[in-house]
């Protein structure tokens, strides 16, 4: 078993039991996946939830709507977890989401599943960035892309295992049994993370100084402003805000596009949800394989170029359904390898902050993809699949810019450790 968990300059994690790293990476990719394919279980089988609570399917895309707006409520709660410790907001996010996959499978009403969804995106919300602020902590940054890839495996693997198997069982039993099964692992993991997970000993060294200062510790809006000071965060935030944007647009459309150009049954598009799960496995693993020994900031500008690009070739691999899928495959396989990086070196950006950070960092990737989907449906309407194309690819454009400011403020991180402690100096 490895040694203690490596100590931070941020926060000292310590407890009688101390847990090893892979014990950690386990556990959170573990939450993570039943998270992702709580979150994603909506979109396959909308129709089937309709049916089982006797609405019109309109109804049910509210509501996936609403859980995608609840990232927007996270950053309020996240910031607690800067102050009181990553442990016990954990803890909650993780009660939040047993609660309401309990209340979905036992309680099949409209306003009760619409409520009980929307609190488990709220609580996927906080489990991300409390999860990877938790490994800002134990993970030097020079392993960091290594392992924010594997626990950001758990997206991918919602796909390729969480979504089929989640079909056959709702097949055999009926909608509702797969969030009871969830329901179930979810409180596994509570308990699991309440007896393995050490205690957080002290809060961050940021807040103890201003404690001290002003005999009580900052608001979330005060911490809030901290982290946008940054430059680099400004620079993240627009990076993540059109990467994001640019990424939706496509989605929402990419299946209606498939269906009526190339006359594929819903079968062949359930099918064609592997293969782009198929392609986010090994954008993720590019990021464990890669990142580290590229340089994390190298690899988002590059990713990013190769993303505008991907959408840009669409336009033109339109001529066939071949074609059309190789381009899909590449283009969802650089752009989780880009946008997983940047989760990586995300956690670097304010380490006095990172669960604040990264809460931040998903409420805007939150905001880009609302903003993307509702432009997506507007765009194809209008202009179809090469609007569609571009208007993704000059949003990618404006990501890479910004990943290309963002550079310059890590012009050393290459292969080599980020000075924290001038960091931290910087942020105070």
């Amino acid at each position: 078993m490895e040694q203690s968990i490596l100590k931070s300059d941020t926060v000292t994690l310590s407890g009688e039991k101390q847990q090893s790293k892979t014990g950690f990476i386990a556990i959170a990719t573990a939450s993570k996946f039943l998270a992702n394919t709580a979150k994603r279980l909506m979109y396959p089988f909308a129709p089937a939830m309709a049916r089982g609570l006797g609405v019109e399917l309109s109804s049910i895309t509210s509501i996936i709507a609403l859980n995608q707006a609840s990232s927007l409520f996270a950053p309020f709660i996240v910031t607690i977890g800067d102050r009181i410790g990553y442990k016990l907001l954990l803890l909650f996010s993780m009660a939040l989401l047993t609660t309401a996959m309990f209340a979905v499978g036992l309680f099949p009403f409209y306003i009760v599943v619409m409520i009980s969804l929307m609190l488990a995106g709220v609580s996927k919300s906080i489990i991300d960035p409390t999860l990877q602020g938790i490994a800002g902590n134990i993970v030097p940054i020079e392993k960091r892309g290594m392992v924010i890839g594997i626990m950001e495996f758990s997206w991918a693997a919602s796909t390729l295992v969480g979504i089929p198997l989640s079909g056959f069982i709702i097949e055999k039993y009926n909608w509702q049994t797969p969030f009871l099964i969830i329901g179930c692992l979810t409180l596994s993991c509570f308990f699991i993370i309440l007896k393995i997970f050490p205690r957080d000993t002290k809060i961050p060294n940021a807040l103890s100084k201003i404690k001290a200062k002003k005999n009580n510790p900052p608001s979330t809006i005060g911490i809030w402003k901290k982290i946008v000071r940054q430059p680099k965060v400004k620079a993240m935030l627009v990076f993540t805000f059109f990467m994001c944007l640019a990424n939706d647009n496509l989605f929402v459309v990419y299946g209606i596009w498939l269906e009526s150009s190339y006359n594929l049954s819903l079968v062949v598009l359930g099918a064609g949800a592997f293969f782009i799960g198929l392609a986010e496995f090994l954008g993720e693993s590019l990021t464990a394989g890669l990142s580290d020994r590229i340089g994390l900031v190298k690899s988002i500008v590059y990713g990013t170029l190769l993303t505008a690009i991907s959408y840009f070739a669409l336009i033109f691999l339109d001529v066939g359904l071949v074609y059309v899928l190789f381009g899909l495959f590449i283009l969802f396989l650089t752009f989780e390898f880009t946008i997983v990086t940047s989760m990586s070196l995300s956690t670097e950006l304010v380490p006095d902050f990172r669960a604040s950070t990264m809460s931040l960092y998903f409420a805007v990737a939150g905001i880009g993809r609302v903003v993307g989907a509702l432009m997506g449906g507007l765009v194809w309407k209008a202009y179809g699949i090469a609007g569609v194309g571009f208007l993704s690819g000059v949003s990618t454009l404006i990501a890479l810019l910004a990943a290309i400011a963002l550079s310059f403020r890590f012009s050393r991180v290459g292969n080599k450790k980020i000075n924290q402690k001038k960091l931290i100096n910087d942020q105070l």
